[in-house]
């Protein structure tokens, strides 16, 4: 089985700003229980979700770097489970400075990659990087990576055109694309509202003033972005993670999955909530399109779920029953991973 979505970066790897009074390195030394109550009663300053996110990963940041995280997840699956793992790029989204380089996260899930090799890696691109071609290159052609993240909310449109040539050699290459896609993403954009405008007046987006950066940001990451690519990359596998999080998103990605075989979702993070659940199961059964063209990830370890990842993943599994789990985790996954050709 494949789990399609997961994150193992550190606490090193999220930009010094991503919480406002340099909360970013202060809670990265303390217990999560701590901070529950600052973040239920005392925080006026930012969303709540960022933060019960935030401390999510310390808590789980804090058990090292990338390899003591990964063989903490793997722990909680079958022994021959596979795991997309998701690099992070936050650099160039106006939170600050990123304590460690990017470069050397990459470095390190390629060795990390080597000694597991159950490993996929993705590769975060982001065209505002000036050597990023360089830098793909390298993770395809060194470092062994087999596919590639995109982050729309941070900043940058996937139509840009600086992705054309990453597209056209994952075309070629049978390399997949997992996007980021959900709406209202409490991970977005941390610069000036000047700069924000500016961002998405070049990629022609209509700017209504009356909207926070937060709403402004989901323009980025609109399932109609990759109409477009769809068509202009037939024979590229496209995956819009978190299948809109449950929110109206799922009707236009339902339209989208009609027309296009190259596009698949995941339903990493819109799991977490368990009435979402029977909505999303009708829909596969009702659905053979969806149900060929969804992948399972569990979003380790953004996903904010009270029990073990474990717990989570049987319990999903039991839900759905064995001929979806099959199709989610198995058959889906191959497809999407180019391993039927």
């Amino acid at each position: 089985m494949v789990n399609n979505h997961i994150h193992i970066f550190t606490t090193d790897d999220i930009p010094n700003k991503f919480l406002p009074l340099g909360l970013v390195r202060w809670l990265a030394k303390k217990d999560r229980k701590v901070f529950n109550w600052i973040l239920h009663n005392l925080n006026p300053l930012t969303d709540s979700d960022i933060l019960d996110r935030y401390l999510d990963f310390v808590r789980v940041g804090k058990l090292g770097g990338q390899k003591e995280i990964f063989e903490n997840i793997m722990k909680e699956y079958p022994k021959e489970t596979e795991f997309n793992v998701l690099t992070m790029d936050m650099s160039f989204m106006g939170a600050g400075k990123v304590p460690r380089n990017y470069e050397l996260q990459l470095k390190e899930l390629s060795a990390l990659n080597k000694q597991y090799p159950q490993i996929n890696a993705f590769c975060h691109i982001d065209v505002r990087r000036s050597n990023y071609l360089e830098l793909f290159n390298n993770c395809i052609n060194v470092l062994g990576f087999n596919g590639v993240k995109l982050y729309p909310p941070l900043g940058v449109a996937p139509f840009d055109d600086r992705y054309s040539h990453i597209y056209e050699i994952c075309q070629k290459n049978n390399i997949p694309i997992m996007a980021h896609c959900t709406d209202g993403n409490p991970v977005h954009f941390k610069g000036s509202r000047k700069e924000l405008v500016q961002l998405l007046c070049k990629y022609g987006f209509p700017v209504d003033m009356h909207k926070t950066n937060k709403e402004l940001c989901s323009l980025f990451t609109h399932p109609k972005n990759y109409e477009g690519l769809l068509l202009k990359y037939p024979k590229l596998n496209f995956c819009l993670a978190h299948f809109g999080r449950g929110s109206e998103w799922d009707y236009v990605i339902l339209e989208m999955i009609e027309k296009y075989d190259n596009l698949y979702v995941d339903c990493s993070y819109a799991m977490a909530n368990e009435n979402y659940w029977y909505k999303f199961k009708l829909q596969l059964i009702t659905n053979e399109k969806l149900r060929s063209h969804c992948l399972f990830g569990s979003d380790y370890y953004m996903n904010v779920i009270e029990n073990t990842e474990q717990q989570w993943s049987c319990k999903l599994r039991v839900f759905l029953g064995e001929e979806i789990w099959k199709d989610l985790t198995i058959n889906n996954s191959n497809k999407y991973l180019y391993k039927n050709i």
